[in-house]
């Protein structure tokens, strides 16, 4: 059966053509898209580039629904397309008070902080001051904010100035002054922070609560302190907040891995910030264990790291951690078995150089363990030729490897193609039937279904952007219905987003194989 793949594979012309380390370029070849009305919603018209990305769009229908765009998300193409509408301003609501809040809040919560303070500057929003000390609160800008809370505690009665006021008297060293501040503070407000009577006396501190993850100031204090955080709640808290837990240097060690591990995924933090943190491994965690393993490289040290990410879904963790040393790696026969991990890795990790010279050496090398990669090599590299002949290379090697799951991976892919208007060739035996047009229609919101169809029939590409990301929400590729997937792949590609519909497929893939 192997030869046979071999002489299928080789003489049918069915990979990427090679040149040196690199993939040479190859005309895709395009078939009409099927149209069948029995298992698919209407089909749309191709969108135009003429409009504008917000014109059209009415400020009532924007207003309703911006709102309701997810904070965290889990996709990289997902958050560039989310950073599109943050950039194209909807400037007929920009004096609108509970559109500035949502908007400052997508800003604050994607880490894009010097956005977000600009934007309070521009904009009329109430308590602007206190947004700003939020900010510098997350930021780690903490005698910034002491000398405004300095100034507000002169001038306003709000007890919560007096309480921040007394952790900036902590840290400015002066505790006794401090002490005396926190008793008088808490003889009026007994139950208002335990958390700064924990400042002067740690040996009862409070048990941590999601408001106090969720309120820069407190969770300020409780990182000064140095208290854990349950890994279960890290879970539950905004990307912003883990960004500041992470940087936290009196955290505990794991607490700051586990909450930069979080905050590497949701897009909101470099993967070198957890590097720093990895130069003196100290317990048995897999992250730990891979700087350990890179200090100096072996194949048979590093192939169980990666089975063991692979299994995790962590592969694009690993990659955007450890990029700057996996990169040192060079493809040879030693380092054969890890190139199928390489190729992922640095795909999840948009690293298209890295991953294609490793494609490359793989397919000279061993093409016939390369053939589960063609369909992610062919949607991040779509110069490669592509056709019913490759597909049916890959659906083999699909039955003799993975005979149960074949039939349903077979289908998720051809699925994807087709929403891509590309060959997406016979289905495998045993595969499922495309859901019938009622079934289909079941899996959407109908009301936000229908006007998300609306802009994109009448080419309002805001619009198509804002309810795909309200649509999608912020459920992880891995856990998404191909057969809701794929409709809003269609939608994207007709409206315009080829690109980013082809990296949210290849996203969806990596995810689904890791």
């Amino acid at each position: 059966m192997k030869n046979y793949l071999n002489k299928f594979f080789i003489f049918s012309t069915l990979v990427l053509s090679l040149r040196a380390d690199y993939v040479r370029a190859q005309p895709i070849q395009l078939v009409p898209h099927s149209q069948d009305s029995s298992s698919s919603l209407d089909p749309l018209p191709l969108v135009p580039e003429a409009k504008g990305f917000w014109e059209g769009s009415p400020s009532s229908l924007i207003e309703a629904y911006f709102a309701k765009l997810p904070l965290s998300l889990h996709s990289p193409v997902l958050r560039s397309l989310r950073d599109q509408i943050l950039k194209d301003k909807y400037e007929p609501l920009l004096q609108n008070t509970s559109y500035q809040q949502e908007f400052f809040s997508q800003l604050k919560e994607s880490g894009q902080f010097e956005q977000a303070k600009e934007f309070l500057n521009e904009t009329n929003m109430s308590d602007k001051e206190a947004r700003l000390i939020d900010l510098q609160w997350l930021t780690g800008e903490q005698k910034k904010a002491c000398e405004k809370i300095t100034n507000l505690v002169r001038i306003s009665p709000s007890p919560e100035w007096k309480k921040q006021n007394i952790f900036c008297l902590y840290l400015n060293g002066e505790e006794e002054r401090g002490k005396i501040a926190a008793e008088l503070f808490l003889e009026s407000h007994p139950h208002d922070s335990p958390l700064i009577r924990a400042l002067f006396d740690p040996s009862s501190p409070p048990s941590f609560e999601e408001s106090i993850g969720k309120t820069p100031f407190l969770l300020t204090v409780w990182c000064t302190i140095g208290l854990e955080i349950p890994e279960d709640m890290l879970k539950t808290l905004p990307l912003s907040s883990l960004v500041l837990i992470t940087k936290s240097d009196k955290m505990p060690l794991s607490t700051r891995l586990a909450a930069g591990q979080l905050a590497v995924q949701g897009g909101i933090l470099k993967g070198s910030s957890i590097l720093d943190l990895l130069k003196d491994p100290t317990s048995d965690e897999l992250l730990e264990k891979m700087a350990q393993a890179l200090k100096s490289p072996q194949t048979e040290g590093l192939l169980p790291l990666f089975e063991r990410a692979s299994e995790d879904h962590n592969l694009g963790v690993i990659g955007e951690v450890f990029k700057s040393l996996l990169s040192k790696i060079t493809p040879s026969q030693d380092t054969l078995p890890l190139a199928s991990y390489m190729i992922r890795v640095f795909l999840d990790s948009s690293e298209k150089d890295l991953a294609q010279k490793w494609a490359a050496f793989m397919m000279r090398e061993d093409p016939d363990e390369a053939i589960p990669l063609l369909p992610l090599l062919h949607l991040a590299f779509p110069q490669n030729k592509w056709g019913d002949a490759q597909l049916q290379v890959w659906q083999a090697y699909q039955t003799r490897l993975h005979p149960e799951t074949a039939p349903q991976n077979s289908y998720e892919l051809r699925r994807i193609l087709e929403a891509l208007d590309e060959p997406s060739g016979a289905p495998m035996k045993g595969e499922p039937s495309t859901p019938s047009w009622r079934v289909e229609k079941a899996l959407f919101d109908e009301k936000t279904l229908d006007l998300l169809n609306a802009a994109a029939t009448s080419h309002r590409k805001g619009e198509v952007l804002l309810f795909t990301l309200i649509m999608m929400g912020d459920t992880p590729l891995k856990d998404f219905s191909i057969d809701k997937l794929v409709r809003f792949l269609g939608i994207l590609h007709k409206a315009g987003f080829t690109n980013e519909a082809r990296t949210l497929a290849l996203e969806y893939l990596l995810a689904k194989s890791s």
